[in-house]
């Protein structure tokens, strides 16, 4: 069984005046619901198929854009016109017409999983030998195999499970690698509490609770160190050197004497 998309010849407009109207059919939504403004039909009888193979049918599927969405010269009559092609034969379940509709449409899924192959590493051959870029591509599959196994069953009732390679990297492959490159009994490091996650979809690390020192939070305001008494000869703002000369003391509104500091430039020793 196959069904792939087909392109439609030039004169479709005249072909879908064609179609009777009871001939269409409201197609479905992805929760197996009628989708408004969308419908579909089979135009087999009035295509020209005899260098085609035997029993292939073709539907064409008519929709509303939706708002927003922009128009293009192919649209007839304010619809969007999309055909497939497929040999599944009538009779049985799953066999009608807004069936076969949806099952490729569900196809997509594919096109999803090719991309996210390349972005695992399938999008070049990093190796020389033909041989080892085989093992390359197998650990690849693998790779993939696991990664929808894992969002398929572990993740089924979250977010997580649409995530990309790029994500999944980030916010979960990533946090039992410090746990795996530290001895048993040493402290976790300070970036797994900086990477440690609250949930799958937070965006910001959560603190580890019973383990002091090792807060993620910002630090809250610090105090000010207390102003020296008058007379003690300590300031923080005085330093000792031989770029600086004896501060001189100024009596302030506020009760605080003020230190003026006085910078002296070095000069080059004319003699």
């Amino acid at each position: 069984m196959y069904s792939v998309g087909f392109n439609l010849p030039a004169h479709t407009p005249d072909l879908l005046e064609r179609i009777p109207a009871h001939a269409w059919v409201p197609a479905l939504d992805a929760h197996d619901e009628v989708r408004d403004g969308a419908w579909v039909a089979e135009v087999t009888d009035l295509l020209a198929l005899k260098n085609w193979p035997q029993g292939m049918r073709v539907i064409v599927r008519k929709e509303r854009p939706h708002p927003g969405a922009q128009l293009t010269i192919t649209d007839v009559d304010g619809h969007r016109i999309t055909a497939f092609a497929t040999n599944t034969p009538t009779g049985g379940p799953g066999t009608q017409l807004p069936d076969l509709e949806l099952r490729h449409r569900r196809r997509a899924r594919c096109e999803d999983r090719i991309r996210i192959a390349k972005d695992i590493g399938l999008r070049a051959f990093p190796l020389f030998d033909f041989t080892q870029n085989q093992i390359w591509c197998a650990i690849v599959t693998l790779a993939v195999e696991l990664t929808a196994w894992m969002q398929m069953l572990a993740l089924h009732d979250h977010d997580a499970r649409r995530w990309e390679p790029k994500r999944l990297r980030l916010r979960l492959f990533i946090i039992p690698a410090p746990l795996a490159h530290r001895p048993a009994r040493a402290a976790p490091p300070r970036r797994q509490v900086a990477l440690g996650w609250s949930g799958p979809t937070s965006h910001h690390p959560a603190p580890r609770p019973g383990r002091p020192g090792l807060s993620s939070a910002p630090p809250g305001p610090t105090t000010p160190a207390p102003h020296p008494a008058p007379g003690s000869g300590a300031h923080p703002r005085r330093h000792s050197g031989p770029c600086h000369t004896p501060a001189r003391e100024s009596h302030r509104d506020d009760g605080h004497r003020a230190v003026t500091v006085k910078h002296r430039h070095p000069t080059k020793d004319s003699g």
